[in-house]
């Protein structure tokens, strides 16, 4: 037995070690960079609400419902409802259009079958 053999089995397998060690301080790294960047607020045309369009919301039924419950909500609310995604069988993120965006909301709000309707923001402020 020779001890040059035994070193170049243990710097093969510290390399060997090392490697997935480094990529995943690598990933890291370039996920804390991601998050600590500030967004910008605003920035594609989407984001951008139309004349009419007032916001994202969150609506949440008192029980499951489909999307024609969703169309005949806004028919009784005089609004429009553009379903972007369904959270839940009672959950849905729309996008809310209508003259009075206040006013709306409290219709949203008051109609039966509503839970909950809030805007679809952040509720804490991004620290950048």
């Amino acid at each position: 037995m020779s001890l040059s053999g035994g070193r170049g089995i243990f710097s093969q397998m510290a390399r060997c070690t090392r490697v997935p060690a480094l990529g995943l301080a690598l990933g890291v790294a370039v996920l804390a960079q991601a998050c600590a960047q500030p967004r910008e607020q605003g920035a594609s045309p989407a984001a951008t609400p139309a004349a009419g369009q007032c916001q994202r919301i969150i609506l949440t039924f008192a029980s499951t419902a489909e999307s024609d419950i969703v169309a005949s909500l806004a028919a009784a609310a005089a609004v429009k409802l553009a379903i972007v995604s369904r959270l839940l069988p009672t959950t849905y993120v729309l996008d809310l259009a209508a003259a009075d965006c206040n006013a709306a909301l409290l219709r949203l709000r008051n109609a039966a079958g509503v839970r909950a309707v809030e805007t679809d923001s952040r509720r804490v402020p991004h620290q950048g």
